[in-house]
Formats: structure tokens, sequence, C-alpha cells
């Protein structure tokens, strides 16, 4: 998976300064599909994918576009995992600290934690200055 690389065909719907809206047909494999956290549900069965635009694309164009596994098991660990992590941390730790009504007062402390998480990654997405890092690509414009 993590040297793994998708490849998705879809038509520019816009583009401008560097980054594209993709609107990619839904298959049979979307169900199925890692990269499902990319895709944002449009219109009937089609999906919508932002992504970079080195090559200059005009609306109408038939591109190719690149998700590298690396980056989808990024955004999966930091969407799912961390937070995972940190409410079985905070309901051990919860259980350790807390004397009475342990279970409701360790669950409440998880999920500040989860809260704390969420907040910093919010506020660290908005400051960082390269947005579009863990964007997919376009890497190939198809001839109409």
């Amino acid at each position: 998976m993590y040297n793994e690389e998708l490849i998705e065909e879809g038509i520019v719907k816009e583009s401008k300064n560097g980054i594209a809206t993709i609107v990619i047909s839904k298959s049979d494999y979307c169900e199925e599909c890692s990269a499902k956290l990319y895709c944002k549900p449009g219109s009937s069965d089609d999906r919508s994918l932002i992504v970079k635009d080195p090559l200059g694309v005009i609306p109408g164009d038939r591109v190719r576009i690149s998700i590298q596994g690396s980056k989808i098991l990024t955004v999966s660990f930091l969407l799912y995992g961390i937070p995972l992590l940190l409410f079985i941390a905070g309901l051990i730790v919860g259980l350790k600290i807390f004397n009475s009504n342990k279970e409701l007062f360790a669950t409440l402390f998880s999920f500040g934690l989860i809260s704390i998480y969420v907040a910093i990654l919010l506020l660290l997405s908005r400051i960082k200055k390269d947005k579009t890092s863990s964007y997919p690509e376009i890497v190939f414009i198809n001839p109409k």
C-alpha cells in the first residue's frame, strides 16, 4: 500500500492558481477504494477531487490523476489512527487518575484529548504554507 500508486481519469471542472477540480465518474471499485478520503460526493454518481495542477489544464480537459499510497496512508493515520490512540490512552490514564465515576470521567477525558488534537490539526492546516502537499496530482492530459 505504501508504494502503491492509484491512477484515475476525469474531466476538469475548474482550474486556477495551480489547483484544479476534477469530476470522476463513480465506478464499481469506489466502495473498496482506499482513496475515498480524497473524493467528495458530487451530483448523481460523480465524485470530485481537488488536485495539484502542474500542467496548466483548462475546463473540459480529460486528465489522468495520480494518488500516492504513502499520502493515503498518512492522511488515514492522521484522521483515524491518532484519534484512536488518543482515545485508548485517555481511557487508560483516566481510569488511573479518577476515583469516582471512573468510566464517565475517563471517557470525557478521552474525548477532551481528541478535541484538543482536532483543534491543533485544524490550526496547523490553516497555518501551513504548502497546503497542497498531500493533494493528488495531474500527471497526464489526454488528447481530445
